[in-house]
């Protein structure tokens, strides 16, 4: 294999950037919702819940505490380390990638289906609704650069 095969290219790093910037963002904050799922510690009030599915902000909390803080973290491993685990490789739906290959485009689609999702729900609210979908669609584009599937790709991921 070249060596410049085995570069990791400028998309990567922006890639890790975004996805820490995620985990760091959103695990204390979903954290705060769960040890407070009335919101007042957040400054948000539960009558941004009415006519959703959710009585407080626990459930909320907790799927942006695991999901898209913990995910973001996992993912960013998973990028940096490159784990050869069957068991991932066998749920991955693009064969020729590395299954974190996979992993950090579904991570960017979820981000984004949860900001959609929570702007159907409960309104529009802030600007860190259009932000974070913003967030969720860079870390998806640089996904599907060249260089990132050219890095991923499996044959040039056994190093």
């Amino acid at each position: 294999m070249k060596e410049n095969q085995t570069k990791r290219p400028l998309a990567f790093w922006l890639l890790l950037f975004l996805l820490f910037f995620q985990g760091v963002s959103a695990t204390p904050a979903g954290l705060m919702l769960v040890i407070d799922p009335t919101g007042e510690s957040m400054q948000m009030p539960l009558t941004w819940l009415e006519g959703t599915i959710f009585p407080d902000y626990f459930i909320p909390g907790l799927i942006l505490t695991v999901v898209l803080g913990l995910g973001a973290f996992f993912v960013l491993a998973s990028l940096l380390f490159l784990p050869e685990w069957r068991w991932t490789q066998r749920l991955n739906p693009v064969r020729e990638q590395h299954w974190a290959w996979s992993a950090a485009a579904a991570f960017g689609v979820a981000l984004m289906i949860w900001i959609v999702v929570q702007v159907l729900m409960v309104g529009l609210g802030a600007w860190l609704q259009p932000f974070y979908f913003g967030v969720g669609l860079a870390i998806l584009l640089l996904t599907l650069t060249p260089p990132m599937r050219a890095y991923l790709r499996m044959e040039t991921t056994k190093r």
